[in-house]
């Protein structure tokens, strides 16, 4: 089974991989790590963002500067979109790999905040929704990234909704309460399956 894990920041979809992981033997994709992958030197995508942004991105080793990139995007929703154009089919193609790799792996987890932004869904048996409510995602932000209230709502604010995350997941976890509440639901929803 290939199954697809989105949610906004702060939902927990850490902690659920962490838990298919280690009870149900899931070997995990992060979408958002291979995308890191797309800005290391040596790639052709490294090459199309440095072309995009200029070298004033690089640091002193010629590595990508992650935090002048999202400076950048943040303020030029064109650019944010030319960079995705770049990323998102470098992060699709190392998923393809992956699974190949994996072919014969009974459990494999594709997460991705943006998994129906870039596609990745295409590749899954499923996708399941996390789902939070608002204050509890803010409040694991402010304590475990130090971010601002504000910072946590303006990160939501981009993402995609619950509603929509509703309507396009076929099952949604509820992630509001305790590891046992969501440790439950897990256990009921694969077992199910």
């Amino acid at each position: 089974m290939i199954l697809g894990i989105t949610g906004g920041v702060g939902c927990g979809k850490s902690t659920v991989l962490d838990i298919m992981h280690k009870q149900y033997g899931a070997r995990i994709i992060l979408a958002d790590a291979l995308g890191h992958d797309a800005m290391e030197p040596g790639t052709d995508s490294y090459q199309k963002i440095v072309a995009l942004f200029g070298d004033g991105i690089l640091d002193s080793e010629q590595h990508i500067d992650r935090n002048q990139v999202a400076a950048r995007i943040y303020k030029d929703e064109e650019k944010r979109k030319q960079l995705n154009a770049i990323v998102h089919p470098f992060v699709l193609e190392q998923i393809r790999k992956r699974l190949q790799e994996w072919s014969r792996e009974p459990f494999i987890v594709v997460e991705s905040a943006l998994m129906f932004d870039t596609e990745c869904y295409q590749y899954c048996d499923e996708v399941w929704g996390i789902l939070t409510d608002p204050e509890v995602r803010i409040d694991r932000l402010m304590s475990s990234r130090g971010y601002s209230r504000e910072k946590c709502i303006g990160i939501m604010n981009t993402q995609i909704s619950d509603d929509k995350l509703v309507e396009k997941c076929s099952k949604v976890i509820d992630n509001s309460g305790t590891i046992e509440d969501l440790e439950s639901q897990l256990q009921q929803l694969l077992v199910t399956d």
